[in-house]
């Protein structure tokens, strides 16, 4: 980056001097929670002067003035290729989407969307990013430990494409311990009604509730039919006959359980997470209920909590 005379709270502020740390300021944080990029006009003004007191802060250049100086401090480091940050809390938490999406991928050896042949939705979801909870769920009474965990996935796909256009968790660990991604991480998930947002969900690939949990802890099919309908009530009590006449349910294996732990002890690695819950306890706290993630896997997110340090929704 090339600058011939001073940039910021300074004389000088040549029109291609600002463009060209505009720029540079945008290549080094547009990927960064807490910053919103400047526009690369070649004009001085608040939030070009803002974003180079924020770079400062990050970087832990002093003095924090709010100027570039040819050959100074500022200069030379938003001339480099990638900066080192030193002061974290000046700028949020300070993360690439796409490289700690790769990270988790690779520390967990997680089967990617590509790998196991996901469908591209028909229309890109929403972003999402700032993360700061985990939904655990299970896949359901149709579900089971005996299915291998790829028929599973897929299988998850194509109901969840059906009632949302994508698949709604961003990961899906299997009986065997095999961590899939289900919802690229930078997307924003459907798996938890009125709060996706900011909300990580992770599904077991497995039956994790016993006969009768979804008539005591389901939503009702009177208050579906409120909320959503005719259709959403008959799926309802469809479903909750069901679950009446179910025998066999799956409590959740060794494998699958300390799988799902090193991906939520990961997640809190990248992420600022503090709670953690089963879908039925984030159901709560906007005044409806669920079944999921059944009554073991109410364990299971009970015992995350326990060994993780992370407290309820």
């Amino acid at each position: 980056m090339k600058i011939t005379s001073p940039v910021g709270k300074t004389s000088g502020n040549k029109r291609n001097d600002v463009l060209a740390v505009q720029a540079s300021l945008n290549r080094h944080m547009k990927c960064k929670m807490g910053y919103l990029p400047v526009k690369e006009d070649g004009y001085i003004n608040a939030r070009t002067l803002d974003a180079i007191r924020t770079f400062q802060e990050m970087v832990g250049i002093l003095p924090v003035d709010s100027t570039v100086f040819p050959g100074g401090p500022t200069h030379q480091a938003l001339d480099k290729p990638s900066i080192r940050i030193l002061n974290p809390t000046a700028a949020c938490w300070i993360a690439n989407q796409e490289k700690i999406r790769q990270a988790l991928i690779d520390r967990l050896s997680i089967v990617d969307r590509l790998s196991w042949k996901a469908q591209n939705p028909a229309m890109i979801p929403p972003n999402d990013w700032n993360y700061h909870s985990i939904a655990i769920h299970h896949a359901g009474n149709t579900f089971g430990c005996a299915a291998p965990g790829m028929e599973s996935i897929r299988q998850v796909e194509k109901i969840d494409i059906k009632k949302f256009g994508r698949v709604s968790y961003h990961y899906a660990v299997a009986c065997d311990g095999t961590i899939y991604e289900a919802l690229d991480i930078r997307h924003k998930g459907a798996h938890v009604e009125a709060m996706n947002t900011g909300v990580i969900g992770i599904v077991l690939l497995a039956d994790l509730s016993v006969r009768g949990e979804g008539a005591k802890y389901g939503p009702g099919v009177m208050n579906v039919a409120k909320a959503k309908g005719a259709q959403a009530a008959i799926n309802e009590f469809l479903s909750v006959q069901a679950d009446r006449l179910k025998v066999l349910h799956d409590e959740g294996t060794e494998q699958q359980i300390s799988r799902t732990e090193a991906l939520v002890g990961a997640l809190k690695d990248f992420f600022p997470i503090r709670r953690l819950g089963g879908h039925r306890d984030f159901a709560r706290t906007v005044q409806t209920s669920r079944a999921c993630p059944g009554i073991y896997g109410m364990v299971i997110a009970d015992q995350l909590r326990k060994k993780l340090g992370l407290s309820e929704p």
